[in-house]
């Protein structure tokens, strides 16, 4: 069965690596590094081999004029679209009223079904209260009314390497909230959503799914071929706990993002991270490097 390419929840291709994105495509190939085993893979990106590609992204300004191209290998597209207006925690986004006009241009050239806005992951500290948060979050439901009817949240995960990210890079402590007090934040943000026509959806977070908040599938096989009119793979594959995912196939690379945004998880070096943007050569069949095609294995996926 074709494969849905996830590009990427590992970093943002659209932003950084457009053009290494359409090499690939161009070349009908891409290979890929297993983030556990670290050998690489074999990823066909002929069309008669892709169902759908899904995006991942703060920043789509560098890929747009790319997507004619694009629709070439598929016109299955769906972008997830992260905006926050959080600039305390995310510093080289771009500013949220460009991108919700980037938002809106994706929306109009396709659909808004195929553009969710994700404001996640919800971070509350000493130095960004909940009340902040509402108020970004309610600039950008007004700016997107019409235009989004599905916004993916959830509370970021206080795993080490966030914490530590947190208080090193932004001088931030992480408060420690009660699903209890989670939960009532997020009624909070659905109320709101609800009066500007979006539905809110909790990404790994089932504690807060209630008659308001809907669990989240951020790659959902029967939505994709509900939307495309595809038959699209719908077998189960999460990537973590509480994840609802259907079958996907991730091209991109962990330390390669350059957003510098001080919670992530696909970063645990921002240096790391920068450099390996300022090395990348858009002509390479991997993100990460030149791969010798002789010495992988084709994916199984």
């Amino acid at each position: 069965m074709p494969l849905v390419i996830s590009a990427s929840r590992r970093t943002d291709i659209p932003a950084f690596y457009p053009d290494w994105f359409v090499n690939r495509l161009k070349a009908g190939v891409v290979y890929v590094q297993h983030p556990y085993t670290r050998k690489p893979f074999r990823v066909s990106l002929r069309s008669e081999d892709v169902s759908s590609v899904v995006f991942w992204s703060k920043n789509y300004a560098p890929i747009l004029n790319r997507l004619e191209f694009i629709e070439q290998t598929t016109k299955n597209l769906l972008f997830h679209f992260t905006i926050t207006a959080n600039k305390m925690l995310e510093r080289h986004v771009p500013d949220f009223q460009d991108a919700i006009q980037d938002y809106i241009y994706l929306a109009k050239r396709y659909s808004s079904e195929q553009v969710i806005w994700r404001y996640d992951p919800i971070c509350i500290t000493d130095k960004l209260s909940f009340e902040i948060c509402d108020e970004q979050f309610t600039q950008c439901a007004d700016l997107l009314k019409g235009h989004a009817r599905k916004c993916f949240i959830s509370f970021v995960h206080p795993y080490k390497k966030v914490v530590n990210n947190l208080k090193k890079c932004s001088n931030h402590a992480l408060l420690d909230l009660s699903p209890g007090d989670k939960r009532e934040y997020a009624l909070r943000l659905a109320a709101r959503a609800t009066m500007y026509g979006i539905h809110l959806f909790a990404c790994c977070n089932d504690y807060l799914v209630s008659e308001k908040i809907e669990k989240a599938r951020c790659i959902d096989g029967h939505y994709l071929s509900s939307i495309f009119s595809a038959q699209i793979d719908t077998r189960s594959a999460s990537s973590r706990k509480e994840c609802a995912c259907t079958k996907s196939i991730d091209i991109g690379a962990y330390d390669t993002c350059a957003h510098g945004c001080v919670y992530c998880y696909a970063t645990t070096d921002k240096d790391k991270a920068a450099d390996a943007l300022q090395r990348h050569d858009a002509g390479w069949n991997s993100l990460t490097g030149p791969v010798d095609e002789t010495e992988v294995d084709a994916s199984d996926d």
